[in-house]
């Protein structure tokens, strides 16, 4: 695999990440819209099969990211190996620094943005399993009746 298609596989990597952001926000929010309108007051059992619900779809995400990183982590490789050829160009330098250089906390770039999703992703399901099993719901709905005049 040449540099360009390396290249151009970690910046498909990039809108991975960031999709996977995308389907976790859309996921996270439709199950809080569900916990106000029906699951929130339901018994235990229903809080129960939705919570598992989500965690197995949560699950499946955090599987296709820890599978994306993987990847990313051969496409790296593959950069250090042309760098040892002396065949990298700055678009494959650039890249490769992303991942060895260190940044924060003795973190590479690619490493806090694998730290913050994952970080990100567990604060999500805490959240989620405090407001299945602790938080009392109240519905948004308010009751409405018909009365007719005599």
């Amino acid at each position: 695999m040449g540099e360009g298609e390396v290249v151009e596989q970690l910046s498909n990597h990039a809108d991975t990440l960031l999709a996977g952001v995308s389907l976790i926000f859309s996921i996270v929010s439709a199950y809080v819209v569900a916990l106000n309108y029906f699951i929130g007051s339901s018994n235990l059992a229903a809080r129960l099969g939705s919570f598992a619900f989500v965690s197995l779809v949560l699950l499946m995400l955090l599987m296709v990211i820890m599978g994306v990183q993987t990847a990313h982590a051969g496409l790296i490789a593959r950069l250090l190996e042309l760098k040892a050829e002396g065949q990298l160009t700055a678009a494959g330098s650039a890249l490769l620094a992303n991942a060895t250089t260190l940044a924060i906390g003795g973190h590479s770039v690619d490493g806090i943005l694998s730290i913050s999703a994952m970080a990100g992703l567990g604060f999500v399901y805490l959240a989620l399993a405090y407001l299945t099993f602790i938080h009392k719901w109240t519905p948004d709905a308010i009751p409405v009746t018909i009365q007719r005049e005599a």
